[in-house]
């Protein structure tokens, strides 16, 4: 992950923290999946620099997740980043985060905010059950369900599960591609 990843992944959780007023690090790993969601089967391009994966309990941002489950411990430069901007309620809500600062939202494009503001409306209120049942959709499924390999969700899955034209995902695949070949 860049310099620039972590600081755009940082702001991305500042901003929701800051709309919400803190919710919990699921509800935080949700409203980022939705929202890229909406972003590539509208824009054809992501607003999470992570990788989802499929997990028990749903999709969650790779990096992410295990910079939360550091934070505090500083091992890594996201954990260290977010921890500066970012801390836990306390002993009465353990998993809710609230933000230290505002959000700079330089990081972020109007698209982004746009389909952040969309994904924190429909998802900050529902509960644990209600988002697990949600995300386990068709991209999830896919990725859960491989033998072998990997399982990170295909941004094109994520596309497809939203509606997007064939146009659309053939451009998410060329991206990709691009993306893969200037690794």
């Amino acid at each position: 992950m860049t310099n620039f990843d972590s600081k755009k992944l940082t702001e991305l959780v500042l901003y929701i923290l800051c709309k919400t007023g803190g919710v919990d690090f699921y509800h935080v790993f949700k409203i980022l999946y939705f929202a890229e969601m909406k972003h590539l089967a509208k824009w054809g391009s992501g607003i999470v620099p992570d990788e989802f994966c499929a997990l028990k309990y749903g999709p969650v941002p790779t990096h992410l997740y295990d910079a939360v489950k550091e934070l505090g411990h500083s091992r890594m430069k996201l954990s260290e980043e977010l921890s500066e901007v970012v801390q836990f309620a306390g002993e009465d809500a353990p998993n809710v985060l609230l933000p230290k600062r505002d959000a700079n939202v330089d990081f972020l494009s109007k698209s982004e905010i746009d389909v952040l503001d969309q994904s924190i409306i429909e998802h900050e209120s529902m509960t644990f059950g209600q988002l697990m049942r949600k995300s386990h959709d068709a991209a999830w499924d896919e990725a859960n369900r491989r033998v072998h390999g990997t399982n990170v969700i295909s941004p094109i899955s994520m596309a497809k599960v939203m509606n997007a034209d064939e146009a659309m995902l053939e451009y998410i695949e060329e991206q990709m591609q691009i993306e893969a070949a200037l690794r």
